[in-house]
């Protein structure tokens, strides 16, 4: 069970082998490999010429456009700066001193778990199941703990939650107290609809999104909550949340209004992951599924020695989910197509997959 951020990160990784960013590879993100659009691009340079202003304190035009998206009012939208610094705002501000997190995880979640946020617990997935949740097993597991953050859809599990299992989770959570926040930063990639209004009129329960993955914006990192006014308001009175700045102010903005970028995320995505699944199929001693959202989880039935460390020296991160079993089990998200066939040959050169 993986229960620590990863060691390294691809600035890490660039640094020690003396890569530019290009040339290394990360496999741990899930940011869209079509990278920023064309309008979002025009939009940060169009941006430049305001930077001599102090960005909008309260995000209103952001916030107006999230709302309007959402079907929510104003009120009740929380724009934030990074994913970590949202959940860190909201964790302090109702001094949650334990957050219960389904496991395995991918290292998206590490940047959860810092040393001055609360104390992490994990609740495990079935990995027979492809690493669906147990409703029971997590419900029970949520009474030690003061909040907990599903990701809705999620990363690694074969099976979204379905909305009567999800209501299940938040009627519980409800019952015992307990700040339920739902993770739907990759919700696009899944195309399921948003809890969004569900949640404006519930107590101690909160979607998140992080736009930095879908919108391919990590360098300009925007995220948002929604949920009940009085609660939102809650955060904002008992701590600090950092604006997004106007650069990324202005990103986000023209992505979210950039409606030709869905289309050409899903045929993209659709073309690799065709491209992917023949070639895993090919390789001997692995198995494999795809999740919910169009990812992959690699099993490797006959694990060879250190195949993490051959893919670091071919200058390849790789996301592995600890489980405590003797099967190993790597999450893959889809990139380029160039990095894709990278990552395959390296794989089939672990495997010992003969080279034509």
């Amino acid at each position: 069970m993986k229960t620590d951020a990863p060691t390294q990160d691809i600035h890490d990784l660039a640094g020690r082998k003396k890569l530019t960013l290009r040339q290394a590879m990360d496999f741990t993100t899930t940011v869209n490999p079509l990278g920023p659009s064309a309008k979002t691009k025009n939009a940060v340079r169009k941006g430049l010429k305001i930077l001599h202003h102090y960005p909008d304190r309260h995000a209103r035009r952001l916030t107006g456009l999230v709302a309007l998206r959402e079907g929510v009012p104003e009120e009740n939208v929380l724009v934030c700066g990074s994913l970590k610094s949202l959940a860190s705002a909201i964790f302090s501000a109702f001094h949650v001193r334990g957050v219960l997190f389904p496991s395995p995880y991918p290292s998206y979640y590490g940047q959860f778990l810092l040393p001055d946020t609360p104390g992490a617990g994990f609740s495990p997935l079935n990995e027979k199941d492809g690493f669906t949740m147990d409703i029971n097993r997590w419900i029970r597991d949520m009474a030690g703990f003061d909040a907990a953050v599903i990701p809705s859809p999620s990363f690694v599990s074969a099976q979204a939650l379905s909305p009567e299992e999800l209501g299940k989770i938040a009627e519980a959570a409800r019952s015992r107290g307990t700040l339920l926040v739902i993770d739907e930063s990759l919700r696009e990639y899944q195309g399921q609809p948003s809890l969004a209004q569900e949640v404006t009129g519930a107590d101690r329960r909160l979607v998140i999104r992080s736009l930095t993955e879908y919108y391919s914006l990590a360098g300009l990192p925007v995220s948002y909550a929604i949920g009940e006014a009085k609660t939102l308001e809650h955060v904002r009175q008992h701590t600090s949340v950092t604006v997004p700045d106007t650069l990324s102010q202005n990103a986000v903005m023209a992505a979210l209004k950039d409606r030709a970028y869905p289309g050409r995320t899903q045929v993209f995505m659709k073309r690799e992951r065709s491209f992917i699944e023949e070639n895993l199929r090919r390789i001997d001693g692995v198995s494999f599924f795809m999740t919910c959202c169009g990812f992959f989880v690699v099993s490797l039935k006959r694990p060879p020695s250190k195949p993490m460390e051959t893919f670091l020296r071919y200058g390849i991160i790789v996301d592995e989910l600890e489980t405590g079993q003797n099967e190993r089990f790597m999450f893959l998200p889809i990139k380029d197509h160039k990095w894709n066939a990278r990552y395959l040959k390296t794989l089939k050169n672990i495997m010992g997959v003969p080279q034509k």
